[in-house]
C-alpha cells in the first residue's frame, strides 16, 4: 500500500493538486499578491535545489516523473516553487524509506517461504 501511495506519479499528482489549491497571500500594503515576505532563494535552498535535481532528476529511479513535475511547477505553480521543491524532497525521502521497508519485509518473509519449499521429511526433524 505504501508503494502505491508514495509512487512517483501518484505522489506528484497529489502535490500538484495541493499546489493548485494554494494561493499566495495578498500583500496588504500594495494590494498585490506575494508568495512570502522572506527571501526563499538562499544559499542553503539553492544547494538543496541542486542536490534535488542531481539525486532525483539525474540519478533517480523515476527521472521522467520528476522532470514532468518540475516543468509543471515552472509553468503553472510559480507562486509556490519553494513549497513544491520542499514537497518533492519530502516525497523522495518517503520513497526511499518505503523501498527500504519493503526490502526488509521481503527479507523477513524469506525464511518462512523457504520452509514451505522444503520436502516434508526435512521439516519434521
Amino acid at each position: 500500500m505504501l508503494k502505491r501511495i508514495y509512487g512517483c506519479e501518484a505522489y506528484y499528482e497529489r502535490v500538484k493538486l495541493y499546489l493548485s489549491r494554494t494561493q499566495p497571500k495578498p500583500d496588504k500594503r500594495h494590494g498585490r499578491q506575494t508568495a512570502s515576505k522572506q527571501q526563499w532563494m538562499t544559499r542553503a535552498n539553492a544547494r538543496a535545489f541542486v542536490t534535488s535535481i542531481v539525486r532525483q532528476g539525474v540519478f533517480g529511479r523515476q527521472r521522467w516523473s520528476y522532470w514532468k513535475f518540475l516543468l509543471a511547477v515552472a509553468t503553472r505553480y510559480r507562486h509556490c516553487v519553494g513549497v513544491a521543491m520542499t514537497l518533492a524532497v519530502m516525497g523522495y525521502h518517503f520513497q526511499v524509506m518505503t523501498r527500504r521497508l519493503s526490502e526488509a519485509a521481503d527479507l523477513a518473509m524469506m525464511p518462512a517461504e523457504m520452509e514451505n519449499c522444503l520436502p516434508a521429511e526435512s521439516v519434521s526433524r
